[in-house]
């Protein structure tokens, strides 16, 4: 049986987050961009060591800080354009929240 270079269901271009605090960014991404988990492996200390989020039709991986394997989070931006006025409303609602929190000094879930 040939194996599939691309997997069915993925693009040929995955992004891979490191994050501080995956489960954190992974709740963030659900109620920001409708995001579906689709898999997500925890460690024995509770850290994520590797999610898979649907946001529309694309596929993004996802995982904790392991800086002892010299993987960190590096600053990032995202863009996720949607024609569904009420959906970007509610999602307006949480982007503005996470402004208010860099205002007070609380960064926002990456």
């Amino acid at each position: 049986m040939k194996t599939k270079p691309i997997p069915d269901g993925f693009g040929s271009a995955i992004p891979y987050l490191i994050c501080k605090d995956a489960a954190k960014a992974i709740e963030f991404y659900k109620k920001a961009f409708d995001a579906t988990e689709i898999k997500r492996i925890a460690m024995p200390d509770g850290r994520v060591g590797h999610a898979e989020l649907k946001i529309s039709h694309a596929t993004i991986m996802l995982a904790d800080e392991f800086p002892d394997m010299g993987t960190v989070s590096p600053p990032i931006a995202r863009r996720h354009d949607c024609a569904d006025d009420d959906l970007r409303r509610r999602r307006g609602c949480v982007r503005r929240a996470c402004c208010r929190c860099r205002r007070k000094g609380v960064e926002p879930a990456h």
